[in-house]
């Protein structure tokens, strides 16, 4: 995993640090300042014009050192201050840099700008003379001036990666010790460019174990086991989708396929008489058991087909394409049954309007919804994915929350997906996350808390990265969930 920390926990870190140590934090922002200038030293010499937007925070001193220190290495610096410094260590740095002869506010466009303007805990629009100056910044970025942010781009929430307007949009984002949440969700993925971690020295002791953490190639390599020659496909698991409507037929199936493709040893898909002849079609290595319906999608007449096919299945997914018209006593039988289950789509809607069957959900269960799903399960708009994720996690059961990074709390910690591509934002990506976690689910056998959450995170994983492979071959815009299926197995072979 690759640590982050929320600002709140990097404050706190940083006292500590102070206090434990005797460190000075005038040291550590002349640390700080070195590490950024080597970067840039080593990215593009020094022999550029650079302008340092700085603030009257500690963001602001970083970039008063750095301009000081870009200077002194013989490359051309000027500094723009949008008020007097507040922090003694800031004051002390402007001095500094006057001293060294940095100039202040040149009309030329630079090279390069160095946002130095907010730091991590911004919570509100920037205004006055620090939007104008970030307007600047962003109109000189798009006449070919580069832009470097100093710890994450003024404008950016460092918390929840909601960009207020202005924002600066960066090419670079040197942050420092440790990466901050806002940088991979929501808008920090458009406006953070590159995210670029500097250590400036503060020992790993100080680390808040419970900060949140980006899941990488280490963790699903501890989670997909090495499969013996004599195996057979019972011990791959018996996965049991409860999925599909009249018209959305489609749904089931890319879930079936997503499944098998990830390694389920046998999927069964329970679903409206109807739409069987055409799944067996869409999915021809899945088998169908047939339900009764009405108007199309699962009635309440099922429920004895369900309990009676439920022994030999390892885990279920239900939701997919089931539709708002299924009966809410599919869910119920789905929740009673004591397997690990998947819940998505309908599923979650139909949840969020039955407190009984919230009542019903244990820690065997997880939901993954999509922001609208959420705010519908919470009764509130998603403002937080982190805060909000935890949220959904009080209603006793396993969350997995999508968007552009995907959120899952494991423990008291949450794991961000950042893989993935916006080739992905098409009605039937998420019938994929379900089928290849759901496989996961079946082949691992039984899992429950934080095991299951660990399996979401990583069936994430894997659906963001086959979704940039389809992307690489097909084209964010020609991409389909077809071509993200159909690159599945390239992405699992990396890790057999």
């Amino acid at each position: 995993m690759k640590p982050l920390i929320t600002p709140a926990a990097m404050r706190a870190m940083e006292r500590r640090y102070f206090d434990e140590t005797g460190t000075l934090s005038i040291d550590l922002m002349e640390t700080a300042a070195r590490s950024l200038c080597d970067i840039i030293l080593k990215r593009y010499g020094p022999d550029k014009l650079i302008g340092f937007a700085c603030g009257p925070g500690g963001n602001g001193g970083d970039g008063y050192a750095c301009a000081r220190m870009y200077r002194e290495a013989g490359g051309r610096a000027f500094i723009i201050s949008t008020g007097e410094p507040t922090s003694p260590d800031a004051a002390e740095n402007l001095r500094r840099a006057c001293k060294a002869g940095v100039p202040e506010d040149l009309e030329a466009r630079p090279d390069i700008w160095v946002d130095a303007l907010y730091g991590t805990g911004l919570s509100r629009a920037p205004t006055g003379l620090s939007a104008e100056l970030i307007d600047r910044i962003n109109a000189d970025h798009a006449s070919g001036s580069a832009v470097i942010a100093v710890d994450i781009p003024s404008g950016l929430n460092g918390l929840t990666g909601m960009a207020y307007h202005p924002c600066v949009r960066a090419d670079l984002t040197c942050t420092f010790q440790y990466v901050k949440p806002g940088c991979f969700l929501a808008d920090g993925l458009d406006v953070a460019g590159e995210v670029l971690t500097l250590d400036i020295g503060i020992p790993e002791a100080f680390y808040p174990a419970d900060s949140p953490a980006i899941i990488d190639e280490s963790d699903i390599h501890a989670f997909l086991s090495k499969r013996p020659r004599n195996f057979h496909k019972g011990n791959a698991g018996h996965l049991l989708i409860v999925a599909g409507s009249f018209g959305m037929a489609g749904a089931a199936a890319l879930c079936a396929l997503s499944a098998m493709v990830c390694g389920a040893g046998l999927v069964t898909i329970a679903c409206p008489r109807s739409i069987v002849p055409m799944l067996q079609t869409l999915a021809p290595c899945a088998m169908c058991v047939p339900l009764p319906e009405a108007d199309g999608a699962i009635s309440a007449e099922a429920v004895d087909v369900l309990k009676a096919i439920l022994p030999g299945k390892d885990a279920v997914v239900c939701g997919c394409g089931l539709s708002r018209r299924a009966s809410l006593e599919v869910i119920q039988t789905v929740l009673a049954c004591g397997l690990p289950a998947l819940l998505d789509a309908d599923g979650l809607n139909i949840i969020s309007e039955n407190d009984a069957l919230k009542a019903m959900l244990h820690p065997h269960h997880l939901l993954t919804p999509h922001p609208g799903e959420a705010a519908r399960l919470l009764g509130k708009r998603i403002e937080n994915p982190i805060d909000d994720a935890f949220k959904l996690k009080v209603l006793g059961c396993q969350t997995l929350l999508k968007g552009s990074a995907t959120v899952i709390p494991v423990g008291n910690r949450a794991l961000l997906s950042v893989s993935g591509t916006s080739g992905m934002a098409k009605g039937g990506s998420g019938d994929c996350l379900s089928g290849v976690i759901g496989a996961l689910m079946a082949q691992n056998k039984m899992l429950t808390g934080d095991k299951l959450a660990m399996c979401a995170a990583v069936g994430s994983e894997l659906h963001g990265l086959a979704g940039e492979a389809a992307a690489k071959k097909r084209g964010i815009h020609g991409m389909t969930p077809l071509d993200l299926i159909d690159a599945l197995p390239e992405v699992l072979k990396r890790y057999e």
